[in-house]
């Protein structure tokens, strides 16, 4: 029988003092400066971009910068597009709510409306004295949404089938039109046919009939 494991024993830590405001304002603090550091990395990478200066890293000197980018920095160029239009367009907001936010704003609400957007979520805050909650901000995203469009499902194998099946019945149609057709003109073949051998006989009874009437008129 094994023996009962033993509790683990707590090892100190040196934030074990702190109040939960002063932990979690600790981690606020380092987010933002560690989106501070992004920020100013991402002007670095797009002055070594427009510089080309990226090419004196002989290894890349013949390489486009975004194989530079994502070999070097692994980061893809969709991304760094995205990361640099937020940072340049809206670097206060950028900093405090991330790009990603940025992004997502651009997707739903489009390019024209984004600054409208990112107006009322920084009025919203002012109003409350603090940031906003997911929600809130949501909230205000989808108030500027862009139309819905329902997608339309097709069913492709669905369809596939259904002109199979109207292909054959075509193909059978005209197969049942084509022996009709052979059967009519053979039949029309017979009827010529006939028809010449009735002429044929027609003529040679018309020409005995000549011919006995030319016997009685000699007998006369």
């Amino acid at each position: 029988m094994k023996a009962p494991a033993k509790p683990a024993v707590k090892v100190p830590t040196k934030y074990d003092a702190l109040t939960i405001a002063e932990l979690e304002g600790s981690v606020e603090k380092m987010f933002t400066l560690s989106r501070e550091s992004q920020k100013e990395m991402y002007c670095v990478l797009e002055y070594l971009r427009t510089s080309n200066r990226f090419k004196e890293n002989t290894r890349y000197k013949k390489s486009s910068f975004w194989e530079y980018l994502e070999d070097r920095f692994t980061i893809r160029q969709g991304t760094y597009r995205e990361n640099v239009r937020a940072f340049v367009k809206f670097p206060d907001f950028a900093v405090e709510y991330g790009t990603g936010l940025v992004t997502a704003i651009e997707g739903k609400c489009g390019n024209l409306k984004t600054a409208k957007v990112i107006a009322e979520i920084i009025k919203e805050e002012a109003a409350h004295k603090k940031p906003l909650n997911r929600m809130a901000i949501q909230s205000i995203i989808d108030k500027h949404a862009k139309p819905r469009i329902e997608k339309v499902i097709t069913d492709w194998k669905a369809m596939f089938e259904s002109e199979s099946a109207r292909h054959e019945i075509t193909k059978n149609n005209l197969k049942i039109a084509l022996a009709e057709i052979k059967e009519l003109h053979e039949q029309v073949e017979k009827l010529k046919a006939t028809a010449q051998k009735f002429g044929e006989m027609r003529d040679l009874f018309a020409k005995h009939d000549w011919a006995i009437a030319g016997d009685r008129s000699l007998q006369v």
